[in-house]
């Protein structure tokens, strides 16, 4: 009995053995934030290049417009590049005409569609154009 009341009473080495689990709980939380701080940074990157991406995509729509309304057969040279980014364009005449406009930047690609009417008037430029319809995807 004695043997036992005396490891008790002398607990070497304990203190070394709780400031090891401290540090590791510590590693871990630790470890955790890190985690979490890099996935936030990541998210805010995504974000930030869809909207870059969106916003490439609409001045690529707005581009064909204008240059649509001063020559009706233009046809676009793509790709475009602005920034960090680029926009590529499809033209489909018709009834109504299509304008695809395709943003991307980085991995974030956005897409803006327009249905539009191109009415020539008297064949010189500048053509009227009616967009009939302006779609994000």
């Amino acid at each position: 009995m004695s043997y036992l009341k005396r490891r008790i009473v002398d607990q070497s080495g304990s203190s070394v053995l709780l400031a090891i689990a401290v540090m590791m709980l510590l590693g871990v939380v630790g470890s955790a934030f890190i985690f979490r701080g890099v996935t936030e940074i990541n998210s805010a990157t995504n974000y930030r290049d869809g909207i870059q991406a969106l916003y490439l995509a609409e001045a690529g729509a707005r581009r064909a417009l204008v240059e649509l309304s001063n020559n009706s057969n233009w046809v676009p040279a793509n790709p475009y590049f602005e920034g960090s980014g680029s926009y590529l364009l499809q033209i489909t005449i018709g009834t109504p005409s299509t304008i695809e406009a395709v943003g991307t930047v980085n991995k974030s690609v956005r897409k803006v569609v327009l249905k539009v009417t191109i009415s020539s008037g008297s064949g010189s430029p500048p053509h009227s154009i009616a967009i009939n319809s302006w779609n994000y995807h």
